[in-house]
């Protein structure tokens, strides 16, 4: 088991996202797994509880509380689709059990999942970087779609980078 960087994570992502053939904000999770054939299985749990992997058949089952406001099971769904396309990559990798670097790896795959580089570039051309609008139309919170932007370059500290 090797260190990879967030790059090598992000990039199982954009193959996954790719291969499912979604090219339109906001990433439907949901459909991304089915398309991926990873079953889903929404139960009502205990609020403490957002998901898991379980296994079924000896294939993984995302295992998520339906109870959750929409944002936060996009994001354990995202989370786990993390996981288990980390193992499709690799086989000698493995599901996590209390092990802090697979879910910082897990949590590298989510936000391509949800905020991928390309349609973020994309749309913030389109919408002249307004996060706002971007925000609402990725199906996320607003700082956090300031913080990806941050990240890709988008906008800088202060201020907004424009480059039209």
């Amino acid at each position: 088991m090797s260190m990879r960087s967030d790059m090598y994570y992000r990039g199982i992502a954009a193959e996954a996202l790719e291969r499912a053939s979604i090219d339109e904000p906001p990433v439907p999770l949901e459909e991304l797994a089915e398309r991926l054939g990873i079953p889903l299985r929404l139960v009502h749990l205990p609020a403490f509880f957002s998901g898991a992997i379980i296994a079924e058949d000896g294939m993984p089952v995302a295992l998520v509380n339906s109870a959750l406001e929409e944002e936060s099971r996009m994001k354990t769904l995202a989370h786990l689709l993390g996981h288990v396309l980390i193992v499709l990559a690799d086989p000698s990798e493995a599901y996590p059990r209390n092990n802090e670097r697979v879910h910082r790896e897990a949590e590298a795959v989510a936000s391509e999942l949800r905020l991928p580089e390309r349609l973020v570039r994309e749309q913030a051309l389109k919408w002249f970087n307004d996060h706002r609008y971007l925000a609402r139309l990725f199906g996320t919170s607003e700082s956090e779609m300031m913080y990806r932007m941050r990240e890709l370059g988008i906008i800088k500290a202060r201020g907004v980078l424009w480059d039209y």
